[in-house]
């Protein structure tokens, strides 16, 4: 008999699991055994980048080993990145560091085990670790981790602290008691300070932590405040919902009060967590002199908020107040602390103020409950994974009270995000919102959302921006003090082509939303547009700092290749970008450099692992059948060339139908129809394309539609109409796509025409 052979070894193990696959399995099968494919074709990659084994797949489970802890959870970490935002594959994720027994046809070991068991901890989207796990990253500043307690695993004698991770935002799941020592350390001495000298220690602590930076006390607004995440007490999402979404609010109520300096909650909600720095230390960064604290623990209908104000210049207690009561309270609990918070900063209310911190915007608890988790999610999207959620909660929510004006205003801005985006880009959408927005303005004409919503239709839906404009600045004057009303009004001004108003309206929204990275991702955005490349990157590198986004590393590349009108420098970024976030991220940008630098294999590669098809890149809906034929073009493969032109023209008529008038379709129909020879169809659909996106619509987002257009007419050999073309857009803001005009052959025969050196320099 032959004896099996194993080897044991010490090693990082990484369990994973899809959240709710039971479910989906027992209702679509097929659609689960394509989750799982997925899965694979994205992770596997990603472990064999960071050195990891793929040792068994279990189901929907899989089971990694890395060579060390730091490797394991920096892989794990990009793993969660690479699958966020893909329907239905949200992952729980385990890390231990234990013993590993691997046979010709299994893997054992306590360490497996206790890595699935640690698994089941973890929050949907986020990674759980053992304490040995945590001490060998402790010394790494870019992966931190919060304590969630001591869980009692089945089969698992010996309790051990188990931890979230927190880098890259990732979400903290729920604590399993008080997070406390074991009880091998309980009996540690304890060192006992008198108060007096505890008091002491903490104002100079307060005081040389300012000094330190160079803060200019006097210089901090008085009246300014920044409302800090509410603690939760009480265990359970809805309990979590409640303290998050009541942060929300407070800060929403203050925001009505127009002598307050607030700090915007995306802002703020960076500092949830046991682990934040001091309150004084939050208000030197934030530049505000006072902090609202607070804490929530609810059980059923009844509530106790406690709550308290400090003077941060002092670390002095100036007010706090604890509620005690029913949830069907909570808004005499947020008008109170909005007039305390008033009183002690000596901030005096309007008339036409204190109604709008006392109304109530409904009067079912449970629409609220469901309106406070919207708040939390955001209200503003584009992605349909979000505005599919967010419709499907707000009509919830009108199901449940139909008066409820502010869910009516979020539905239209669902419609609007549809349309916008191009999801659904249709009259129907269009008229969704339009009757949504009509019912918000009857039920509340007063509510700032309401104005936001019918600001949004002037925006995305008209584009009727002086109309836009109106809307945001009287939701404005409802709530002063908050940003967003800012932003919003930003977007606007840019989109009129007023770049320097918007570049003002930036900063000002800077100022009470000091941390948003969104806000400046947009103003390198802006700056881009405006040829400002130097700017773009440096605050694109500060946006990063808040956010590894993507997003942020593309603009960047963008950014590079426009600056430099060299290739060679932007795919060197490219790498590292791909290095930190992951290559599939990247590989619209990686198929265009490629491209230009005649690497056209290295093109098509990266063209075949793009998962979505279309791709949306910028303003643009592009077939990959489109993007191979690009690639043929150049490598003078005519008869590949137009087998894909054909095959991607299928596609796009398919979104024809589905999207009638959206302008992006229409312009690559036109574009592969000249790359056939049909001048007549290219020039019906390109003038088409046009006349759905006229310059005069959006100063900014339309110059992409334009630019086909003149390419379209170079395809066509009709070099003068194309220098037509060129000679409208020499006014316009144009950046985005100065990188790729630079290299692009195609515009080789006016490249020496005044009008397409203006655009390009």
């Amino acid at each position: 008999m032959n004896t099996p052979q194993h080897t044991r070894r010490l090693a990082a193990i990484v369990f994973t699991d899809i959240v709710g696959f039971s479910n989906l399995t027992e209702g679509d099968e097929v659609k689960a055994l394509d989750l799982l494919a997925m899965q694979k074709q994205i992770l596997q990659p990603i472990v064999q980048d960071f050195g990891g084994q793929w040792l068994k797949e279990m189901g929907d489970g899989l089971l990694l080993s890395f060579p060390s802890s730091h490797d394991a959870v920096r892989c794990a970490i990009q793993i969660q990145k690479a699958v966020l935002g893909i329907a239905d594959l949200v992952l729980r994720i385990g890390v231990h560091q234990g013993d590993v027994v691997q046979t010709e046809t299994d893997v054992l070991g306590s360490g497996v085990n206790i890595a699935s068991r640690i698994e089941t901890v973890a929050p949907p989207g986020g990674i759980a670790v053992s304490d040995k796990v945590q001490r060998d990253i402790a010394q790494n500043p870019d992966l931190t981790t919060q304590s969630i307690g001591f869980p009692k695993f089945k089969g698992i004698d010996d309790a051990f602290e188990v931890y979230c991770v927190t880098s890259a935002g990732l979400p903290v799941g729920t604590s399993h008691g008080k997070v406390v020592l074991p009880e091998r350390f309980a009996k540690r001495k304890s060192f006992k300070f008198p108060f007096v000298l505890l008091v002491v220690l903490a104002s100079a602590a307060v005081f040389l932590f300012l000094s330190s930076r160079g803060i200019d006390l006097s210089a901090i607004p008085s009246k300014s405040i920044a409302v800090l995440p509410f603690d939760n007490f009480a265990k359970g999402e809805v309990e979590e919902n409640f303290a998050d979404g009541l942060t929300e609010v407070i800060t929403a109520t203050l925001s009505k009060i127009s002598e307050l300096k607030v700090i915007s909650r995306t802002s703020v909600m960076r500092y949830k967590g046991d682990d934040r720095p001091t309150s004084p230390e939050i208000a030197a960064r934030l530049n505000v002199a006072h902090v609202l604290e607070g804490s929530v623990q609810r059980a059923g209908e009844q509530v106790r908020i406690v709550v308290q104000l400090i003077d941060a210049r002092e670390d002095r207690h100036l007010w706090s107040e604890t509620f005690d009561g029913k949830f069907s309270e909570v808004f005499g609990v947020q008008t109170r602390v909005a007039t305390n918070v008033a009183a002690h900063l000596e901030a005096s209310l309007t008339q036409q103020e204190q109604a709008r911190i006392a109304r109530k915007p409904t009067h079912n608890m449970k629409a609220y409950e469901h309106y406070l988790v919207l708040l939390q999610r955001g209200i503003v999207q584009i992605a349909k994974r979000e505005l599919d959620t967010n419709l499907v909660l707000a009509e919830k929510i009108v199901q449940l009270d139909e008066q409820f004006a502010e869910a009516h205003a979020i539905i239209a801005l669902c419609h609007l995000g549809y349309y916008w985006s191009g999801i659904e880009r249709t009259e129907a959408r269009l008229t969704l919102a339009r009757e949504s927005v009509a019912k918000a303005v009857g039920l509340a004409p007063e509510a700032p959302l309401v104005h936001t919503a019918k600001g949004y239709l002037h925006y995305w839906g008209l584009s009727e921006f002086d109309k836009a404009l109106e809307e945001f600045t009287l939701a404005r004057k409802m709530e002063p003090g908050a940003s967003q009303h800012i932003e919003d009004m930003a977007w606007v001004q840019r989109a009129k082509g007023n770049l320097p108003l918007a570049f003002s309206s930036m900063s000002k929204a800077l100022e009470l939303n000091p941390q948003s990275d969104l806000i400046l991702r947009e103003m390198a955005f802006t700056h881009i547009v405006a040829k400002n490349y130097d700017q773009a990157i440096e605050i694109l590198d500060r946006a990063i700092l808040l956010n590894d986004s993507a997003d942020y590393y593309g603009l960047k590349i963008d950014a590079i290749w426009a600056r430099d009108g060299d290739p060679e420098s932007a795919i060197t970024f490219l790498k590292e970008a791909q290095r930190i976030v992951g290559r599939d991220k990247f590989l619209i940008h990686e198929h265009r450099l490629e491209l230009a630098r005649g690497n056209h294999e290295a093109s098509l590669e990266a063209v075949e692992l793009i998962r979505q098809d279309p791709y949306l890149s910028q303003n643009r809906v592009i077939p990959k059948a489109l993007a191979r034929a690009f690639v043929f073009e150049r490598m003078g493969e005519a008869e590949k060339m137009k087998t894909e032109l054909e095959s991607g023209l299928e596609i796009l008529k398919s979104m024809a139908e589905k999207n009638p008038i959206d302008p992006r379709v229409q312009m690559n129909m036109g574009l592969i129809y000249a790359m056939l020879g049909d001048s007549e169809q290219a020039l019906m659909r390109g003038r088409q394309a046009t006349a759905l996106y006229p310059l005069i619509k959006n100063a900014v987002n339309s110059q992409r539609i334009h630019i086909q257009m003149g390419l379209i007419y170079l395809k066509l050999g009709q070099v003068e109409k194309c220098i037509e073309v060129l000679q409208t857009l020499k006014d316009k803001p144009l950046g985005m796509e100065v990188g790729e005009l630079k290299t692009d052959i195609d515009w080789d025969p006016v490249r020496e025409h005044g009008a397409f050196e203006f655009i390009v320099r």
